[in-house]
């Protein structure tokens, strides 16, 4: 099966493009949440607590625990066992990957949708010191599931392309 290059290219650079900033928006919180708390611990000794830097903190890192999720399936880096896969004729092999894609883009929209009723049940609940809707918290879960459903979608499509390739599928 032969897609055409258009797709194909504006796929990758959709996604080359989210990735590095999923990278530098990741790099960014995890250097502002060791310093927060790191400053946090040493000012609380001299009686002087930043009491917003928990709630801060738990709001970065969902959002960090969701792009480095993102992150794992653009590289493929998710565990796998594929000892028994790996036995099968190639063809066999892409069938099963492809069967894998449908099936983990159905639960990606699942997430989606379950993360948007989230958001919008989470609408009126505050952090107690960010005085901010904890929704921007639950957000990350759509937000980067759609940025997930796109990964998927570009595997997919190199999937489709190199159908007929003898190569076996990684």
């Amino acid at each position: 099966m032969c897609l055409p290059p258009p797709l194909e290219f504006s796929m990758k650079r959709i996604n080359e493009v989210i990735s590095k900033l999923e990278h530098q928006v990741g790099t960014v919180m995890l250097i502002s949440i060791v310093v927060l708390v790191f400053a946090s611990a040493v000012l609380r000794l001299f009686d002087f607590p930043i009491i917003w830097s928990v709630d801060a903190s738990q709001l970065m890192f969902v959002w960090i625990s969701m792009i480095g999720a993102d992150l794992a399936l653009k590289k493929r880096s998710h565990m796998g066992v594929d000892l028994l896969v790996r036995s099968f004729p190639v063809k066999l092999q892409k069938v099963i990957a492809l069967i894998s894609y449908i099936l983990c883009g159905a639960f990606i929209v699942f997430i989606a949708y379950w993360g948007i009723r989230l958001c919008i049940l989470n609408y009126l609940r505050t952090y107690q010191t960010l005085k901010i809707s904890y929704s921007f918290a639950t957000a990350a879960i759509p937000t980067i599931a759609l940025c997930m459903f796109s990964s998927l979608l570009e595997q997919i499509i190199d999937l489709l392309r190199n159908w007929k390739d003898a190569q076996r599928v990684q």
